[in-house]
């Protein structure tokens, strides 16, 4: 078959794990294209080494299936935070390329809860067949992989000497509007806990940084932090990325409410927070550094219970394509 991997909106350099948001599914795709040389590949906005990403219309055309990995689509779609601007850019490219999706099965990569079926079909009429592969479809969401990943930054000798922790909380990535996160995250960085901040936040929040792509680049500013919160919106039955990372990064991940319904991160419930009262005062109670340490690898060895291998990871990614490779015949 002819395969195109498409990013619509910004770019993919992929030359490896941690550099991108969605490197757990890219990273499996670089496998699976290696095992499955029958198939024919190219690339919209996507690059694999050295190459810069190109907007090749003609690869849309071309292609029988079309893989998206999508993360934040959504914001293109009445999201205040987009910059009119650059949504006008944006919507200026899919314009050259909608018409090219007529008859054609897209596979999207999900890993995020606002990014449907319902939300792409409403802007690109006429897709033949639809199929998602969610984040959420593994054990310990692919996202795993995250935690493998992030274990190789680790100086050795930090298991030995251990790594002094001495922020007491710490929070990455961007902002998502009409719910609890904003006004909990206010009230968490203008209480008494220090904070390191990264990414986009409400007014009145004071950044370390803004948004940093690059791990390794990351994690010696979050490596220093005792915890951090991890929050779901829409579904809450799903599990985040955040969760795995924070645990890799040897922090301690707590959750808002109703996150993972299910419980299939096998979430502890002094995790579980239900104001930030709550979680300010047990964040508090990891400055004694002995109870941290203690929690820290008691959840960890929770999670790992969800966790599965890379290798196990690529095979169920694997059957994953190939399954929806077969449903676009």
């Amino acid at each position: 078959m002819k395969i195109t991997i498409a990013r619509l909106r910004s770019n993919v350099k992929y030359n490896g794990p941690l550099e991108t948001v969605l490197d757990s599914f890219f990273e499996n795709y670089v496998k699976w294209m290696k095992q499955n040389p029958q198939h024919e590949y190219r690339t919209y906005n996507v690059s694999f080494g050295k190459d810069r990403p190109n907007r090749t219309p003609e690869n849309i055309e071309w292609a029988d299936v079309i893989v998206i990995p999508s993360d934040s689509e959504f914001r293109y779609h009445g999201e205040l935070q987009m910059n009119p601007k650059d949504l006008a850019k944006s919507e200026s490219h899919m314009e050259k390329i909608i018409p090219f999706f007529e008859g054609k099965t897209v596979i999207m990569w999900r890993s995020d809860r606002g990014d449907t079926e319902e939300l792409y079909r409403g802007f690109i009429p006429n897709i033949k067949k639809f199929i998602t592969i969610d984040e959420i479809d593994f054990p310990g969401n692919i996202h795993g992989m995250k935690y493998h990943f992030i274990q190789t930054l680790k100086n050795p000798l930090a298991d030995i000497i251990g790594t002094e922790k001495t922020t007491d909380f710490a929070y990455w990535g961007r902002m998502k509007t009409g719910h609890d996160r904003e006004k909990t995250i206010r009230q968490i960085y203008r209480s008494e806990l220090s904070t390191v901040m990264i990414g986009g936040f409400p007014s009145g929040i004071k950044r370390q940084s803004a948004w940093i792509k690059d791990w390794k680049q990351l994690y010696p500013l979050l490596e220093p932090a005792r915890s951090t919160l991890c929050f779901n919106w829409i579904d809450q039955t799903a599990t985040t990325s955040r969760y795995p990372e924070s645990l890799s990064i040897g922090m301690i991940p707590f959750v808002w409410r109703d996150y993972d319904t299910n419980n299939t991160y096998r979430i502890d419930d002094f995790q579980r927070v239900q104001s930030p009262e709550e979680f300010i005062q047990k964040v508090i109670q990891l400055r004694n550094k002995d109870f941290f340490e203690t929690k820290l690898e008691e959840f960890k060895d929770n999670y790992k219970r969800a966790l599965v291998s890379e290798s196990q990871y690529f095979k169920l990614f694997s059957k994953k394509m190939d399954i929806g490779l077969d449903e676009s015949l």
